[in-house]
């Protein structure tokens, strides 16, 4: 048997393991083992050996297992019962869903629903801690569920193995009663505001990228009786009413993140959760203010946000936006950023990897790495020169002087975008032989597939 049937052997027997197991957790629901002991009022019937009280609702098992937490004034044994009635929905089991999730199931968050289309890659390991190497190929929403149910056998736990869309979100959503945004994407940002604004259920929203994070509520509701009017936070279509170019987005993949950086941010998402599910008031959580994390100087600000606006187009009282659109069309971009791919310059001034072969072999040819210094670093192809495109303001004049010495000039990135974006700068700088300057569609990623096999992929 040979390497790669061994590992497609394996990689069965694990899908197998997966399909037994959700199978067999499905089977204890059904039979009460390890649902929460609690009815629908928070009572639970069983209070344990005869001679013995418990002033509270909660079962033996939950009181030893979740005291340290009842302990905490603003949480009590209340607080607990509204946990374990409680639904949170996970979008991304990724860098932000993991951290969250764990301490969502470590609380005794009754149910929670883990939504991911990708599968579990190598350079997801280093931050996104509930999947391990074993789990490779393996779709992140399962693997996710299958670590959080060895955390917490007690809760509920529901996997989506889909990609959420307009077509499906609002049927998801519905059945919870918190939505934790720990997606990457700009799409799926104004697709999950949409979704919270139509079924009213509050959206906790986290990013991180490099050394920052930022966290903040976005369509929180508070109910007071004393106020003939409820109040309403922003939404994030108050604070950004329309996306950004889909070359201004980062993303961990291009721009990179410290593992702790995301898992602070999703700690912390999980926190808010909490908060909001014991009924803590909105002065206590993070509505009309955002916590801005930079771990490069280690600290923490909040900054206040502007109110809701009255002209939104998604929560005002005139809104506009009644039902679910196109997010991909409204962004520009697709709601992942595996094939981001931009299309900036003509299709003469592009060129395969093949050809590249063929040019280097020519004088006078000039081949610009615009990646960042540590991506040049880390490989590179050899005669390479590295502009880094975040410095290329400050380098231009020096590369220009270099383009204006060269018979051909090749831009080139990890995946064909930001080279485009370089090329184009220096096209319009220059007034002769502007056809001399090109790119490489599919930037490394293309050299590695078709050039050489053993050039690292990231």
């Amino acid at each position: 048997m040979d390497l790669i049937e061994l590992e497609k052997e394996v990689e069965e027997l694990r899908r197998l393991l997966q399909k037994k197991e959700n199978e067999l957790c499905l089977l204890k629901q059904n039979l009460n083992i390890v649902s929460p002991v609690l009815d629908q009022n928070g009572s639970h019937s069983d209070t344990g050996v005869t001679g013995t009280e418990t002033k509270g609702t909660l079962p033996k098992w939950a009181i030893e297992r979740y005291s340290r937490q009842i302990l905490v004034p603003e949480i009590g044994v209340k607080g607990q019962e509204k946990l374990m009635r409680g639904r949170v929905l996970i979008v991304g089991a990724g860098g932000l869903g993991c951290p969250a999730g764990v301490y969502l199931a470590g609380a005794g968050v009754g149910e929670l629903g883990l939504v991911d289309y990708d599968a579990v890659d190598i350079t997801n390991i280093h931050r996104q801690f509930l999947h391990g190497e074993k789990m490779q190929n393996i779709s992140k929403a399962d693997s996710a569920a299958r670590s959080l149910r060895s955390i917490n056998s007690r809760i509920k736990i529901t996997a989506h193995n889909i990609q959420l869309s307009a077509s499906n979100a609002l049927e998801i959503a519905s059945r919870y009663d918190v939505i934790l945004d720990c997606s990457d994407n700009v799409p799926t940002r104004y697709l999950l505001n949409d979704v919270s604004v139509l079924t009213k259920i509050p959206l906790i929203s986290g990013s991180a990228l490099k050394m920052e994070g930022q966290l903040t509520i976005y369509g929180y509701r508070e109910v007071d009786d004393k106020k003939k009017e409820p109040y309403t936070g922003p939404c994030y279509r108050c604070l950004f009413p329309s996306p950004p170019p889909p070359e201004a987005v980062g993303s961990c993949s291009a721009n990179g993140v410290s593992g702790p950086v995301p898992g602070t941010i999703g700690c912390l998402q999980a926190l808010e959760a909490i908060k909001l599910l014991v009924g803590r008031n909105r002065e206590s959580l993070l509505v009309q203010r955002m916590l801005i994390f930079d771990g490069d100087d280690m600290t923490f600000r909040t900054v206040k946000l502007r109110s809701r606006n009255d002209r939104c187009a998604a929560c005002s009282d005139n809104a506009t936006l009644t039902e679910l659109i196109d997010y991909e069309a409204l962004c520009s971009m697709p709601a992942n950023d595996k094939e981001l791919d931009l299309h900036i310059l003509p299709p003469e001034h592009r060129i395969g990897a093949t050809e590249l072969v063929q040019q280097m072999n020519k004088p006078g040819h000039l081949l610009v790495d615009v990646r960042s210094e540590n991506e040049y670093q880390m490989c590179c192809i050899e005669g390479a020169v590295n502009y880094p495109i975040d410095k290329l303001e400050k380098m231009f004049e020096e590369l220009m002087e270099n383009i204006s010495g060269a018979s051909r000039v090749t831009f080139i990135c990890r995946r064909g975008n930001d080279s485009q974006v370089a090329a184009k700068l220096a096209m319009e700088k220059i007034e002769k032989n502007r056809e001399k300057i090109q790119d490489v569609e599919g930037g490394l990623h293309a050299w590695a597939k078709y050039i050489d096999r053993d050039f690292p992929v990231y």
